[in-house]
């Protein structure tokens, strides 16, 4: 379902991701870790489409996104569930309107969306926040709210950047577990960023590591507990 090879990106001349390489079979889900800088988050954004590689080749499903147009793009895009580390939510509409986004882009009819926007609020357990806003949530509150949004139209693709960064443990706890059931229930194949690597091994088949651009290890979640560097990653220990 996501594979790339050997993608690389610089930056007024600086490498920032040299030669990546990794395959998410359909279903499977990838746990994405590194410290801060070491280009996750640009991994994301050249999955998503919103960043072109310098080198490499980058596939979603079947589809080659290199020689897309930026139309065609944004049909990719439809399939993509994306959670932003910084939520990314329109401060001017309400919870409802911010999560039916999607559906309303996809021209689906007024009630359909009112309908499975309260299903989805139902299932992160916020049933009655449709009419708030943004700025009258927690941190913890907007989160699930995006991730409502991500899945609302059933991606079979999503992409979460960091979700849970500044939430406390039970918070987090909680995102990873409503991710995974998410996940579960529309097969999607997902790629997870996130420092919470003690959350990421029980729900990811797999986990790949960056350290400064360059793809220390990607593989089964079993074999990256016994690397030793990601292993030392996972115990606090820089790579």
């Amino acid at each position: 379902m996501i594979r790339l090879e050997g993608v690389g990106k610089a930056f007024d001349g600086q490498p920032v991701l040299r030669d990546i390489s990794f395959t998410v079979p359909a279903g499977g889900t990838l746990g994405l870790i590194g410290a801060g800088g070491a280009g996750k988050s640009l991994v994301l954004k050249i999955l998503c489409g919103l960043v072109r590689p310098d080198a490499g080749r980058v596939w979603l499903d079947d589809t080659e996104l290199g020689p897309l147009s930026e139309r065609e793009l944004m049909d990719v895009r439809g399939r993509i569930g994306m959670i932003f580390q910084n939520y990314a939510l329109f401060d001017y509409l309400t919870v409802a309107e911010n999560i039916g986004f999607p559906l309303a882009r996809m021209q689906r009819p007024a009630d359909a969306i009112a309908a499975r926007v309260q299903t989805r609020l139902d299932q992160v357990h916020l049933p009655d926040i449709g009419p708030r806003y943004p700025r009258e949530l927690s941190g913890g509150m907007k989160k699930r709210v995006c991730l409502a949004r991500a899945t609302v139209h059933d991606p079979p693709i999503m992409l979460c950047d960091d979700p849970t960064a500044g939430l406390d443990p039970v918070t987090t706890n909680r995102i990873f577990r409503l991710l995974k059931d998410l996940q579960a229930q529309n097969d999607a194949t997902a790629i997870i960023v996130s420092h919470e690597t003690g959350y990421l091994r029980p729900i990811c088949d797999a986990i790949a590591l960056l350290d400064r651009g360059r793809l220390v290890f990607a593989g089964p979640t079993a074999e990256a507990v016994e690397h030793p560097e990601v292993r030392a990653f996972m115990e606090g220990e820089p790579p």
